[in-house]
């Protein structure tokens, strides 16, 4: 597995607690020493090992859609035609955040890359289904929230 592949699955679980309704409030306060000791602390909990490479992603990936929640939040909801975000698992909402601030704050990164790796965990942790939604709104986004095409 790719150090950004575990990075995005470690990143995946690690956001998925700040979808529930526990860690709301919470999310919106701490500042980035706060982020990296929860994120040691959850990865220690779950005995996941990442090297160092696979550890400073995951701490770009989370302060980030953590500081742009809203804005990435914006994007999603103007691209979910006849869907409320509220019918979005929260799996599904944690990967579309995470690869719509990787699409967005990342160009180094393809975007193809970003959609196939953001397909695959949606495979992993919803359902196969998940694939072709997930697909459709990022492939949008990319192409014309971002006016790229790879």
């Amino acid at each position: 597995m790719s150090t950004k592949r575990e990075a995005r699955e470690f990143c995946l679980q690690f956001l998925y607690h700040f979808q529930l309704a526990a860690f709301q409030d919470q999310k919106k306060e701490l500042d980035s020493t706060e982020i990296f000791a929860r994120m040691q602390e959850f990865r220690q909990t779950l005995s996941i090992v990442l090297d160092s490479e696979a550890q400073a992603y995951v701490a770009t990936l989370v302060s980030g859609i953590l500081k742009t929640n809203k804005e990435i939040e914006e994007i999603l909801v103007k691209y979910l035609k006849n869907w409320k975000l509220s019918r979005i698992s929260k799996i599904e909402h944690t990967i579309f955040m995470m690869a719509i601030y990787e699409l967005k704050y990342h160009p180094e990164v393809p975007g193809k890359v970003v959609i196939n790796e953001a397909i695959e965990l949606g495979k992993k942790y919803s359902t196969k289904e998940s694939a072709g939604f997930l697909n459709g709104i990022l492939d949008n986004v990319f192409k014309q929230e971002l006016n790229r095409n790879e």
